[in-house]
């Protein structure tokens, strides 16, 4: 009689075909016999999201994926779900369409699907997201990305509702800077005889700054008898970036950009501590190095690390030995330590090249990839990663557990990396780059691993620049932390976590008492 271990095996084994060896995250029920379906859910490796469909749990554990990551399966639900009740005759609505366009993966509360064949039902999702399924009059035209029917890029900015142009703005203007010209539109807007949607397009391309194309859209609709009003449809009290009249621009990097523009006002409002000229830079190092210890234990512990003052203060002083103590050889948290220890040798000698003048748009994105090849450095000769991990940046999607943001996918990540650099160099206040800079940083995601820890080290980098010493966030403190960072990322709601800096900034200087380590990103 076969033992449960390997009724389990056989279970995964067939689990592993369904999924396309582990390319799926999302099967129906009824891909799999009901023994094996019992027994993979009594196991933790598939738990139910809707009747008659399941998410795959690679790593069982008491955080089930439904409730703490959501976002890892949200997408590929849908397509699968609407793919199998409609065949390819839905496309997403306006709306949801925009925002995918404009790379936002985020999880909406709720997303309006338009097909021939739905009944105008609400289905009902985990983590309180929902679909409506509206019955449209006949099969739209789509454009397919990544298995989601969208509404084409023009179409979609042609439908949006007078009040998305302020609640989604930011995605708006992302799709708009990706548009080239205005013939595109105006089909839209002809064919439709929508003069007062043209008015709404006009004022916004001219608020801005492309008056031209404003000017084109306003006279040939005047040309084919309408009477269009051109009205700005943005909040005129947010501020805006102005776009390129030349040429287009990448979404991933306008969006970038216009986050900076409408957050760098509310964090400056709210930053709690003055810029400072440093006279004695030998000093300031000095008073980083003391930190290091606090330092190091908070930020690896945030990251869900185990590691000790004992293992920090042995790789500091150079007596971490893996082939003399067996208590170091290939251990994570050991490697992690070590990593660590070498980006922020080379974060402490770039904040001299900061002190002394050097520009930190320019000089954080020549160095940023060096700290990170840096951190993991140890991992790569101990054999834990290979070796091509450390090329640059991440050629796979990532999820954040526990968060609804979605960071930007692979293919976006170098033109938002360019428009945060720029951004840097742009802005005049380092207090606001110290601020913005390690948020947008999360935000993208750019590395495999190591993106808080390198926001942080981004942070203190700019924190020098602005004469505020190395500032620690502490562990104990790492659920306001998160959270602030997901008011930013979910709700463009800087002030959170620029009040969090601002007090964590004039604090006294950190123990190196931590409290429980969490999960982190």
């Amino acid at each position: 009689m076969a033992k449960p271990h390997e009724l389990l095996a056989t279970s995964l084994a067939e689990l592993r075909g369904v999924t396309q060896n582990g390319t799926r995250s999302v099967v129906k029920s009824e891909e799999l016999s009901r023994v094996h379906r019992e027994r993979l859910q009594d196991n933790g490796f598939l738990e139910e999201i809707m009747r008659g469909w399941l998410a795959v749990n690679s790593r069982p554990s008491a955080n089930n994926r439904i409730d703490a990551a959501w976002s890892t399966v949200y997408w590929e639900f849908v397509a699968r779900y609407l793919d199998d009740r409609f065949a390819d005759e839905w496309r997403l609505s306006a709306e949801a369409s925009v925002a995918l366009w404009s790379e936002n993966h985020s999880i909406p509360a709720q997303v309006i699907v338009r097909s021939p064949k739905a009944n105008n039902q609400l289905v009902k999702l985990p983590c309180n997201t929902s679909l409506y399924l509206l019955r449209s009059k006949e099969n739209e035209p789509a454009e397919t990305r990544e298995r989601l029917r969208l509404m084409p890029m023009e179409e979609a900015i042609c439908n949006l509702s007078p009040e998305t142009w302020k609640t989604s703005a930011t995605d708006v203007i992302a799709v708009i800077g990706s548009i080239r010209g205005t013939n595109t539109l105006l089909q839209y807007l002809l064919d439709g005889g929508r003069s007062h949607v043209g008015g709404r397009i006009a004022g916004a391309l001219r608020h801005l700054g492309r008056a031209r194309d404003a000017d084109t859209i306003m006279k040939t609709l005047e040309s084919a008898g309408y009477t269009p009003h051109e009205d700005n449809p943005f909040d005129p009290t947010v501020d805006l970036i102005t776009l390129d009249a030349r040429r287009v621009q990448a979404p991933a990097a306008t969006r970038i950009k216009n986050l900076w523009a409408k957050m760098g006002k509310d964090a400056l409002d709210h930053i709690g501590f003055e810029r400072v000229r440093i006279n004695d830079r030998a000093g300031y190092i000095a008073d980083i190095d003391e930190r290091y210890v606090a330092d190091a234990l908070n930020s690896l512990s945030i990251e869900g690390y185990e590691v000790s003052e004992e293992l920090i203060q042995r790789v500091q002083d150079g007596n971490w030995e893996p082939d003399a103590d067996a208590r170091d050889h290939e251990t994570k948290n050991a490697l992690a330590a070590k990593g660590y220890r070498l980006a922020f040798e080379e974060v402490r000698d770039d904040i001299r090249k900061i002190l002394d003048g050097a520009p930190t748009g320019e000089l954080l994105e020549a160095r940023h990839q060096d700290w990170f090849r840096a951190m993991f450095s140890p991992s790569v000769t101990a054999g834990i990663i290979k070796a091509h991990q450390l090329a640059g940046y991440r050629s796979h999607n990532v999820y954040l557990r526990g968060s609804s943001h979605v960071p930007l996918p692979p293919h976006a990540i170098a033109d938002a990396m360019d428009a945060l650099f720029e951004s840097i160099s742009e802005e005049s206040d380092p207090r606001v780059k110290a601020i913005l800079a390690p948020f947008l940083f999360t935000y993208i995601h750019p590395f495999p691993d190591g993106n808080g820890r390198t926001a942080r080290f981004i942070m203190n980098a700019l924190l020098a620049e602005s004469g505020a010493p190395w500032t620690v966030i502490p562990v104990a403190r790492r659920d306001e932390y998160m959270n602030a960072l997901e008011q930013a990322s979910q709700h463009e709601n800087i002030v959170p976590l620029t009040n969090f800096v601002s007090e964590l900034v004039k604090a006294p200087p950190p123990s190196t008492e931590v409290g429980v380590a969490g999960k982190g990103n």
